[in-house]
Formats: C-alpha cells, sequence, structure tokens
C-alpha cells in the first residue's frame, strides 16, 4: 500500500510538478484495455489522477482510491479545476470493503511493487481478484531485479519552482539492493527566498521480482489466464532481462 508515512505534501507536490502527465507510451498501453471494457473500471493507487482525470476527460467512468489523503486532496483540486466530479476516496488496497464488480482493474507506474510483504501482497491480489467480475481483466506493471537504481550509494537531487515563487528541492539516496528490496531516502525540502520553510523524508522501497515470482503469485490466486508483456507493448513477451514487465490477468 501507499503507506501514510509515504506521499505526504511536499512529496505530492513535487510528483506532481516531476510527473504532470503519463508517459504517452504507458498511458495508450492502459488505454487500450480502457476503450475495449464496458463494465466498470476501477484504479487502485490512482494517486494524483495522471492516468484517472484524462481518462474521464476522454469520457470514460473510472472509480478510484488511494491511501495518501494528499494524492487524493491534489486529485480532486485538479478535478475541480475542470469541472469534473470523479468517484475516488481513501482506502488501502488490501483492506477495502466495497463489493462492487469491475470488468476492468487497472494499476500503473509499477505501483504494486510498494507491496513488500509476500501475505500482504497475496492478500492484495486475492483483493483485486473478488473485485473483478468473472472474465473481467487485471492489468499492471512491475519491476525485475535487473531494475537497479543508479549511482547507489551517492546523493542526488533535482529542484523545481512552484508557482507561488516557492522552490521545491529533492535530494535522495538510493541504497544497495537487499533481499530484492530497493530503497532510497528521499529528503524534500521547501524553500522560500533562503529559508528552509518544511523538511519532509521518507524512506521509500520497492520490491524487485525475479523471473516467473510474480507469475505464479497469480496462478495460485486463481486467474484462468496469465499473460506476460513487454513493457508496454500488447504484441510482444518480454525478454529475459528487462527492467519491466507487463500482465494482462483474465478472471
Amino acid at each position: 500500500m501507499k503507506s501514510p508515512s509515504l506521499y505526504r505534501s511536499l512529496c505530492t507536490d513535487f510528483f506532481d510538478l516531476d510527473k504532470p502527465v503519463a508517459h504517452p507510451t504507458e498511458y495508450a498501453f492502459y488505454m487500450h484495455y480502457v476503450t475495449q471494457t464496458n463494465g466498470p473500471i476501477l484504479e487502485p493507487m490512482c494517486g494524483t489522477g495522471r492516468y484517472l482525470i484524462p481518462m474521464i476527460e476522454d469520457g470514460f467512468t473510472i472509480d478510484g482510491f488511494d491511501a495518501s489523503p494528499f494524492m487524493l486532496n491534489a486529485l480532486k483540486q485538479k478535478c475541480t479545476q475542470k469541472n469534473i466530479t470523479p468517484h475516488v476516496w481513501t482506502d488501502y488496497l488490501e483492506t477495502i470493503q466495497t463489493h462492487k464488480k469491475y470488468e476492468l482493474i487497472f494499476i500503473p507506474d509499477c505501483s504494486l511493487c510498494l507491496f513488500l510483504d509476500d501475505e500482504k501482497i497475496k492478500t492484495c491480489l486475492k483483493k483485486i481478484y473478488y473485485l473483478l467480475q468473472p472474465g473481467g481483466k487485471f492489468v499492471f506493471d512491475i519491476e525485475t531485479v535487473f531494475s537497479i537504481p543508479a549511482n547507489i550509494g551517492i546523493w542526488q537531487g533535482k529542484a523545481y519552482t512552484k508557482e507561488n515563487g516557492q522552490h521545491i528541492v529533492l535530494n535522495l539516496l538510493p541504497l544497495p539492493i537487499r533481499d530484492n528490496i530497493a530503497t532510497v531516502i528521499c529528503r524534500y525540502e521547501l524553500i522560500e527566498n533562503t529559508e528552509i520553510i518544511k523538511t519532509e523524508v521518507e524512506n521509500f522501497q520497492i520490491k524487485l521480482y525475479k523471473l516467473f515470482e510474480m507469475d505464479a503469485l497469480l496462478e495460485k490466486i486463481g486467474f484462468t489466464t496469465v499473460k506476460r508483456l513487454a513493457a508496454y507493448n500488447h504484441d510482444c513477451e518480454p525478454d529475459l532481462y528487462d527492467h519491466t514487465i507487463a500482465y494482462e490477468c483474465t478472471k
């Protein structure tokens, strides 16, 4: 899940400045499934809405939820400016209580990798399976063990200027991979003139998957079809050493 200790206010502001829209290739990949779906659609872990909002603007009805109230607040503010009212709420994937069934559930941006514990991963996959209609599809992407952060042990940085003239600075330190968990220490600083007026520190971690590790989990959950795809190509299987792979799973 997106833990309450992650994706707080400065991280959310920085995220929207750094990644205001989805990458066109990735957006088109997921949009392919949205356009082929006639029933309800759900985007868990929808963040600030860089997939959900343009899809709604294109005429599709999509539900969404996220564990970070800061992310959802940013999403709602953007929707207010665009005069759209999406059905979104604050929730955790592993404990969501809705009984609505969906024809399509998609999780982009390798967000499923935020779940580190094997039992919690299984719980989340079971929840997704439960929320799908018979014959419904679950589409998502993950990072593999070959996706190793660059410059491990070296501080790096990036900065953006907000509309009000304040600056948000990100300093990050990738740590060595341990047990296929990638960890990056992220320090966000809000600067006005020459003063640091707010600081947030996050310990960002993702799980990197070994070959066929996710396949085995999905099959145990009960998906009738598990299709591995090169990122982000519906017509190609992934290569052995790909950093990112996508899945199309049918209940």
